[in-house]
């Protein structure tokens, strides 16, 4: 029996916007374990409208040794530049890594053997950040505001992490149309659907220890005004979560709304407190502010635009 890109076809995508040197760093972090694997392609799809990555993304495709696509998706939003991927990907699993990020050795196999071995219809591991200079006292705090790694051991989870660095697996249920909500462009949140979307459906999600990445984090995003957005963005997802289940997910509401107005009414003294003596400190007591918050502003209109323009 031959083998097909529909049962064993590996498709490794890479969304990009406005960063051309980041996209290849994260290509040649892929490019050998690609080649490890058969019927493995990557498909690129640059969602600047200047598509600013070609040229970068060309040069290393004449260079190398991979199977790589271009797309240009002129439309900028997350979820149009992965839907757009996933039209012109031909494997059965897609394995997700942003242009700002770099897979570790290993990632690859790793995400693939978990699936396998546990009948996993996705699969997440760890994401270390990587600041933009290491001497920097709050950069020192403030990694672990972008560090993904809510999990010590390898096992089944009951919710999805996030997709860059993340394996889904086509097999295993059907994936909704579109497979990322384009409401959801600038927003983020994306992600967090589609995973409810398959878990509801009975597919399995698996964190494996044995699968890294790293995140680079630009020096732009490296600000206390982006960690607040990213972590409110972050506090609002499990009251969103519960909010969408209709009148069945009330009680989930104002349960997480209660945690939302305690985690704040806490963590403000220690912002203030850190804040007036000019500690660094202040980053972890403005992280969990900002989750609070975003637990009881959950609604849609006060939803923060981390993507595009």
């Amino acid at each position: 029996m031959s083998q097909s890109w529909q049962n064993i076809g590996v498709s490794i995508v890479i969304p990009t916007y406005k960063r051309p040197d980041d996209v290849v760093r994260a290509l040649k972090s892929v490019e050998t374990q690609a080649a490890e694997h058969d019927l493995c392609e990557i498909v690129v799809v640059d969602n600047d409208p200047k598509h600013s990555a070609k040229e970068a993304v060309e040069a290393f495709i004449r260079q190398g040794s991979a199977d790589v696509t271009f797309v240009h998706e002129p439309n900028p939003g997350v979820s149009n530049a992965r839907n757009t991927a996933l039209n012109h990907a031909k494997g059965r699993f897609i394995a997700f890594l942003d242009d700002d990020m770099e897979a570790c050795p290993g990632w690859l196999s790793g995400l693939l053997k978990s699936a396998k071995d546990y009948q996993a219809g996705l699969v997440f591991g760890p994401v270390k950040a990587v600041m933009p200079v290491e001497e920097n006292t709050y950069f020192a705090y403030m990694s672990g505001a972008f560090d993904r790694i809510p999990y010590e051991d390898n096992g089944y989870i009951d919710k999805g992490v996030a997709t860059g660095g993340c394996l889904a697996d086509r097999q295993s249920a059907t994936f909704p149309t579109p497979v990322f909500d384009p409401a959801l462009n600038q927003t983020g949140g994306e992600d967090d659907v589609f995973f409810r979307y398959l878990m509801r459906r009975g597919v399995k999600a698996y964190w494996t220890n044995e699968a890294k990445c790293l995140e680079h984090v630009p020096e732009k995003r490296a600000k206390l005004s982006y960690v607040w957005k990213r972590n409110f963005a972050f506090g609002q997802g499990p009251t969103q979560e519960a909010a969408d289940k209709g009148v069945n997910g009330l009680p989930g509401v104002l349960y997480w709304m209660a945690v939302g107005s305690a985690q704040s009414l806490f963590s403000l003294p220690g912002l203030v407190f850190y804040s007036l003596t000019g500690s660094p400190k202040r980053v972890r007591s403005l992280v969990k502010l900002s989750q609070g918050i975003g637990k009881i502003f959950w609604m849609s209109a006060f939803n923060p635009k981390l993507y595009g323009n």
